[in-house]
């Protein structure tokens, strides 16, 4: 008896995460500095022959008698983008020429309410040292460690290790810095020194420099194949117990300690030789190849009592449009769109992506301004005292949070404006890092001491059974009994900046 198939319909909800084309574009965007965006702007003007940029000689001069302020110009042109169809492609088409041949060209990357200065001269020049420094923002340290940290920065060498014993580090602090700190102060600095990017710098000798880069591998958020760790746990035993056999190349011993086969050794070997044994590279260049011209992408301006004016470094980024010879031809594209042969349906879809392509470009440079412009405003509005007085004394509890609360964005987003951006304050170069004052707080809202929450979470980790170690759960759980409120995540957090490895690679 033949069987019968039987189908069954199943409704099934299901939530998925997408983000678009522009998204996309405007979150590298909004990461790039402005030398780096001007780069990026003339690429696509030569990549995309639907854009096109223009100067202010090329119109009227009414166009002219605007073009020096920003904020009067209308912010005309181009709808939001978005994916259409062949059919609604037409339609957006229609529209677009007649704002296009309506507003007499005006260039539509321009918004309203933006200022722009673009004649600057050029900034202060960032180094290499500047870079780690700009990365204690993402810290909770006191002044002292902060000090410490600021020293231990200054005393990399040019392989970006530190080279001499603590003990030492501690007598310098003392009697050239008249810091009175202990070797545990200056290791718990050194640990967080050990998180920066790139990873391995504050390495105290080669070996740890490349267990640094391998645990950096081991801990973090990214998940790891059971492969991929199997061969990273490997590469750390040969590190940390048979490096001297690993600098000599000595393989075939390695290879019968461990256990391995030729093709295995091979591979670990391979891996190893991947890591950065020199992540001070930056510092062993000439000053004229280590720092770099930084240009502001924001200039701010106090009048010496409580007002502050603040504009957009515009730079050289030329104002952009979509040829208007683009539009014309996908008009004629739509006006014979019955009778097309295949060739011109191949020409209408080159010239449809084109001016696409063009019309999310000038979106995301649109969005992009208006992003950095918001942002640096809610910076102002919250850390106005000090940047009227440019007294530290004066800063007050400033995180990402804070300012994506008034700027009305998501922190991940403020996090892409402050991190590779400056601003010059009555001029002189800040990083954006610097209107920043972190702090940490309990769950029930009150301040922590971090040295506090350092010092317990490693003598708990240090007490602990090395067979049953403890989660970051049960940690939480016991600080809390011990006066310290802390959710799990924080735990974490602090477990990373003290090097202190997650609670399987603790398991004896």
């Amino acid at each position: 008896m033949a069987q019968g198939h039987i189908q069954i319909q199943e409704l099934k909800t299901e939530q998925q995460l997408r983000i678009s084309m522009q998204q996309l574009q405007l979150v590298k965007l909004l990461e790039m500095p402005i030398a780096e965006f001007e780069q990026r702007v003339k690429k696509e003007v030569v990549e995309n022959p639907a854009l096109d940029d223009c100067n202010v000689d090329d119109y009227g001069d009414e166009y002219k008698n605007n073009g020096d302020n920003a904020e009067d110009i209308n912010d005309t042109g181009v709808d939001e983008y978005s994916e259409s169809s062949d059919e609604a492609l037409h339609e957006d088409v229609e529209r677009e020429l007649a704002e296009y041949e309506g507003n007499e060209d005006i260039p539509i990357y321009a918004s309203n309410g933006v200022r722009e200065q673009n004649d600057l001269p050029l900034g202060d020049s960032v180094s290499f040292i500047d870079y780690l420094e700009s990365q204690m923002m993402n810290y909770d340290m006191t002044e002292l460690q902060e000090q410490v940290m600021h020293y231990l920065i200054g005393s990399l060498d040019s392989h970006g290790y530190i080279d001499r014993p603590i003990p030492t580090i501690v007598d310098e602090l003392c009697f050239n810095e008249y810091l009175d700190v202990t070797e545990k102060d200056v290791n718990d600095v050194l640990h967080i020194l050990q998180s920066f990017d790139p990873v391995g710098i504050g390495a105290r000798n080669t070996k740890e420099c490349l267990l640094l880069q391998i645990d950096r591998q081991l801990n973090g958020d990214e998940p790891l194949s059971e492969l991929k760790e199997k061969f990273l746990r490997l590469e750390r035993v040969v590190i940390s117990d048979y490096y001297d056999l690993f600098i000599n190349n000595n393989i075939e011993r390695l290879k019968i300690k461990l256990n391995l086969s030729d093709a295995q050794i091979g591979m670990i070997i391979q891996g190893l030789k991947k890591l950065n044994v020199n992540p001070g590279y930056a510092l062993s260049e000439s000053s004229s190849d280590r720092v770099s011209t930084q240009i502001p992408d924001f200039i701010i301006e106090t009048d010496g009592e409580d007002g502050v004016d603040m504009y957009l470094n515009g730079g050289e980024v030329p104002r952009l449009h979509v040829r208007k010879d683009y539009l014309n031809r996908l008009r004629a594209f739509q006006s014979g769109s019955s009778k097309m042969t295949k060739s011109e349906r191949e020409a209408m879809v080159y010239t449809r992506d084109k001016v696409e392509s063009a019309q999310m470009f000038i979106e995301s440079i649109k969005q992009r301004r208006r992003t950095l412009y918001e942002t640096m405003k809610a910076i102002i509005d919250l850390q106005h005292k000090y940047i009227i007085t440019k007294n530290e004394e004066d800063k007050v509890r400033l995180v990402l949070q804070d300012v994506a609360d008034r700027a009305g964005y998501d922190v991940s987003t403020v996090s892409r404006v402050c991190n590779s951006k400056c601003a010059l304050l009555d001029g002189r170069i800040y990083p954006l890092s610097k209107f920043f004052k972190l702090t940490r707080a309990n769950v029930d809202g009150t301040e922590v001491d971090s040295h506090r929450v350092n010092e317990l979470l490693q003598s708990i980790v240090a007490n602990e059974d090395k067979h049953n170690p403890y989660s970051d759960d049960r940690i939480a759980l016991i600080m809390e009994k011990k006066g310290v409120k802390i959710a799990r995540r924080t735990v974490a957090k602090y477990r990373k900046e003290l090097g202190i490895p997650s609670v399987n690679n603790r398991k004896a």
